[in-house]
C-alpha cells in the first residue's frame, strides 16, 4: 500500500484541493437533481426510489474520470472492461434516461475542474425542469390505458381502493391481486392527466404504504 502511494505519476496526477471541491459540489449538485426529479419529473415510475440511486452513479463516474483523465493506459483499459457490463434492466421512460444523462455530464465536468460551467449547466436543467413540470402538469398528459400500481402491506382494506377510485381520471378497478402481502392494482384510466400520478402516490401516503410503483400500461397484463 505505501509503495502505491509513493508512485509519482499517482500523487502529481490529481490537484487534491480541486478534487475535493468537485466532489463537494457534486454532491450538492445530485441533491439538487434529486429534488427536481423527485418534484418535477414528469415520470409514471417511482421518482423516490429512482433518485435514491443519484448519489451512488454520479460519484462513481466521478471517480472513474478523476482516475483515468491523466492516464491514456487506463482510458483504454476502462474502455475494454466495460464493454462486459450488460444492463438487464431496461429504462423505458425518456426522462429517466435524460436525468442520468444530466448527471454524468455534471459529473464528467467537475471531474474536469470545469466547476463554472457545471453550476451553469445545473442551474440551466433546474429551471428547464420546472418550467417544463408547469407547462404540461394541467394538460392532457396520458394516453395509455392502465395504471397499474405495486407494493407491499400486511392488510389493503377496501378503503383504500375506494379511496384511488375517488382520484379524478381512475374510472374503475380492472384487476386485483395479493400474494403474502404483495399487492398489484391495475386500474383503468379515463381522460386522466399526468396530475393522476402524484394524486395516487400521496393517497398511497396517507394510508402509510411507501416504495410503492406506480406506472402506467398501455395493456391489460
Amino acid at each position: 500500500m505505501n509503495e502505491l502511494f509513493q508512485q509519482p505519476q499517482l500523487i502529481s496526477g490529481i490537484n487534491y484541493a480541486n478534487w475535493g471541491i468537485g466532489l463537494t459540489l457534486l454532491i450538492i449538485f445530485t441533491v439538487i437533481f434529486q429534488f427536481i426529479f423527485r418534484n418535477f419529473a414528469l415520470v409514471a415510475s417511482n421518482r423516490r426510489l429512482f433518485a435514491s440511486h443519484f448519489l451512488y452513479y454520479s460519484i462513481s463516474i466521478f471517480l472513474i474520470i478523476t482516475t483515468i483523465k491523466s492516464s491514456l493506459a487506463l482510458s483504454l483499459g476502462l474502455v475494454g472492461a466495460l464493454s462486459i457490463i450488460r444492463f438487464r434492466t431496461a429504462i423505458k421512460e425518456p426522462e429517466q434516461i435524460i436525468f442520468l444523462l444530466g448527471l454524468t455530464a455534471i459529473s464528467i465536468a467537475l471531474a474536469a475542474e470545469q466547476f463554472l460551467l457545471s453550476t451553469f449547466s445545473v442551474i440551466l436543467f433546474t429551471v428547464i425542469s420546472i418550467i417544463r413540470n408547469r407547462r404540461y402538469a394541467k394538460n392532457d398528459f396520458l394516453n395509455q390505458d392502465f395504471l397499474v400500481i405495486h407494493f407491499q402491506y400486511p392488510n389493503a382494506t377496501d378503503t383504500l381502493i375506494q379511496s384511488l377510485l375517488g382520484i379524478s381520471g381512475i374510472a374503475q378497478l380492472a384487476n386485483y391481486e395479493n400474494q403474502a402481502g404483495s399487492y398489484r392494482m391495475l386500474f383503468q384510466l379515463e381522460n386522466a392527466e399526468i396530475s393522476v400520478i402524484h394524486a395516487v402516490e400521496s393517497m398511497l401516503k396517507q394510508h402509510e404504504i411507501s416504495d410503492a410503483t406506480v406506472k402506467i400500461s398501455q395493456s391489460f397484463a
